[in-house]
């Protein structure tokens, strides 16, 4: 196991007696997130010593942010950075789950498991975006697992399952660029043959609705529904759009080729030219998953009144403390192109799906009723009143309430 955590051994035979039981114990270990003091070190030297660039004048009405990055902005995240974060304050947050780590074929999966409460607590998968993390999903867990504490029913209850992308966090790295086809396949060998739960439900944005939707067309025979809050686009043949579809398709399209993707292009065509330039600079690392953050949240302004600096600064550190830094995450937009072919909604879903709109999500995530239905076999629709892309951080008791009502059915 790679030296930059700490681990901890224990007998296994014991797993079952001091935690959840699992099909093969054997291929798991339990996990603690301890950074050596080394490493921190380095990183607030380089935070410390950086050089940040003159700020280019955006085009006349827009914020900085129309450049790609606020450096006044940056300027003011690294004096936090440096003078109130603390990694050891956040580690303790970060190690208040359970954590696992499992072998699953070649690859080495970081997981957080929670058992729901109650007597029949449903098992949910839950996978992280780009630019995201598993933290994305940690305000969210008690809502999940103890509903009754949080206007629900133990009832509707989930046991919560949040791996970690392989190459993002602390799962390994692959071997070359992968995507949500593999990741299907490995979530559901983690999910069945190791932790040990034949039928779930699973739910995802960003990247984790395409592994969603991979995982309902893979393996139907386990994925009881999935939930989306980026329900994939897909194909209609122009002979049958509506006036609405043609308009919606026409604007997403525009949206989509224009400048608030140019990265995803980059990350995509050209990965090791990013790669390069930000893997030994967490300023430049913390500059390119912010400007994400900030155009994408729903936050009217200022992000900080949705997503604190601290829960950023650590989604940022994920990237920072893992082996293959931000750059192992472009592993998987090159793997859109590599492995996909860029088709992420290979076919119509038969697979029960609930659907949540939310309003500051991208254009294309956002369809009507009507024409989510051409690609869905939907069982759950729902607009949500507030959030964005990174709903689950945005919005975690929205998120969860929205969770626990898709779901009811499949416990």
């Amino acid at each position: 196991m790679d030296n930059t955590f700490n681990y901890f051994s224990f007998d296994k035979r014991e797993l079952g007696a001091r935690g959840p039981f699992f099909a093969r114990p054997d291929l798991i270990e339990e996990f603690k997130v301890h950074v050596p003091d080394g490493k921190l070190d380095e990183i607030t030297a380089r935070i410390m010593n950086a050089k940040l660039p003159k700020q280019m004048p955006p085009v006349e009405g827009a914020s900085n942010w129309e450049t790609g990055a606020d450096i006044g902005w940056l300027e003011e995240l690294r004096h936090y950075w440096l003078t109130q974060y603390d990694w050891r304050e956040e580690e303790i947050k970060l190690n208040g789950f359970p954590q696992y780590m499992a072998q699953v074929g070649e690859y080495q999966i970081h997981f957080y498991y929670v058992v729901g409460e109650g007597p029949n607590p449903l098992p949910l998968l839950l996978t992280h975006g780009s630019s995201g993390s598993a933290i994305e999903f940690l305000d969210c867990i008690s809502s999940l697992t103890e509903p009754s504490k949080h206007g629900g029913k133990a009832e509707d209850a989930f046991t919560v399952i949040i791996p970690s992308l392989p190459g993002f966090g602390f799962s390994s790295m692959p071997k070359k660029p992968i995507q949500a086809k593999t990741t299907a396949k490995i979530w559901n060998k983690l999910m069945t043959e190791i932790i040990g739960h034949e039928h779930y439900v699973t739910q995802g944005g960003d990247i984790g609705a395409v592994v969603a939707v991979q995982l309902a067309d893979q393996f139907p025979q386990n994925v009881k529904a999935i939930h989306l809050n980026l329900p994939l686009w897909f194909n209609i043949p122009a002979t049958e759009q509506t006036d609405d579809e043609k308009k919606w398709i026409q604007e997403y399209e525009e949206y989509f080729n224009g400048p608030t993707f140019d990265f995803q292009r980059i990350q995509t065509n050209k990965p090791m030219m990013a790669a390069v330039a930000l893997t030994d600079s967490p300023i430049g690392t913390a500059a390119w998953i912010a400007e994400k953050f900030w155009a994408w949240s729903d936050h009217g302004g200022k992000l900080e009144n949705t997503i604190s600096k601290e829960k950023l600064i650590t989604n940022i550190m994920m990237y920072l403390v893992n082996e293959g830094g931000i750059a192992a995450s472009f592993w998987y937009s090159r793997g859109y192109k590599t492995e996909l072919n860029w088709e992420l909604h290979p076919r119509y879903v038969d697979v029960p799906t609930a659907i949540a709109i939310y309003p500051k999500e991208h254009l294309f995530g956002r369809p009507s009723l009507e024409t989510a239905r051409r690609g869905y076999n939907l069982v759950h629709f729902q607009d949500i009143p507030r959030g964005g892309h990174f709903a689950a951080m945005e919005q975690p008791e929205l998120f969860a309430a929205n969770l626990r009502d898709a779901f009811k059915n499949f416990h």
